[in-house]
């Protein structure tokens, strides 16, 4: 795919996830993204079919540059507790965040379509599989309390994923620090009496 044709699907990606946040996908119109992304209606389903595809291209997309500023941030951590504040802050608060502007969240955290749905399972493993390797220096402390990294990783996406429910910052702020304390104490206990100090 040329850099041409690959920059206008993303500028219709980036439009449409912005799009969906303001009013659910539900409530846009594939002219609503079109108008947003600055193109016509015939571009707009040359490059995708359905609205189903767009959600589907949506969510992934969404996915990458999430994943992709934990990663970057990561490599400057040492410690487990930085290590989560950086996953949950770009995976949990700023969706949360941007959730708030929405007209119909529970549109978009269901995932609006089977295609959605299915974009949605398959973020939730790309984020099992980051949060695996950054347990996995504590993969022996992990497993003197019966659990794996896999299973760890699995608690925390999918805790963290639901965390989109909060009906404040306060208690999203107090889930976090549960979720993170009890990551802390499977992993690196001697970290939660820092972190608590």
């Amino acid at each position: 795919m040329n850099a041409t044709k690959l920059s206008t699907k993303n500028r219709i990606i980036d439009a449409a996830i912005t799009t969906f946040i303001r009013y659910g996908a539900r409530k846009t119109a594939m002219t609503d993204i079109a108008d947003a992304a600055g193109v016509s209606r015939q571009t707009l389903y040359d490059q995708f079919g359905s609205k189903d595809d767009l959600v589907e291209a949506a969510i992934s997309r969404n996915t990458d540059l999430v994943l992709s500023r934990v990663t970057d941030q990561l490599q400057d951590c040492a410690h487990l507790a930085d290590k989560l504040d950086i996953y949950l802050s770009e995976t949990v608060v700023r969706t949360f965040e941007r959730l708030q502007t929405s007209e119909d969240v529970e549109d978009l955290i269901s995932g609006h379509s089977d295609a959605g749905r299915a974009a949605i399972a398959n973020s939730h493993q790309r984020h099992k599989k980051v949060v695996a390797a950054l347990l996995s220096p504590y993969q022996q402390q992990i497993e003197s309390t019966g659990q794996s990294t896999t299973q760890l990783a699995a608690f925390l996406v999918r805790s963290a994923m639901h965390l989109k429910h909060c009906d404040n910052r306060r208690e999203l702020n107090g889930m976090l620090s549960s979720v993170k304390t009890l990551v802390l104490l499977a992993a690196a206990p001697e970290a939660v009496q820092t972190v608590s100090r």
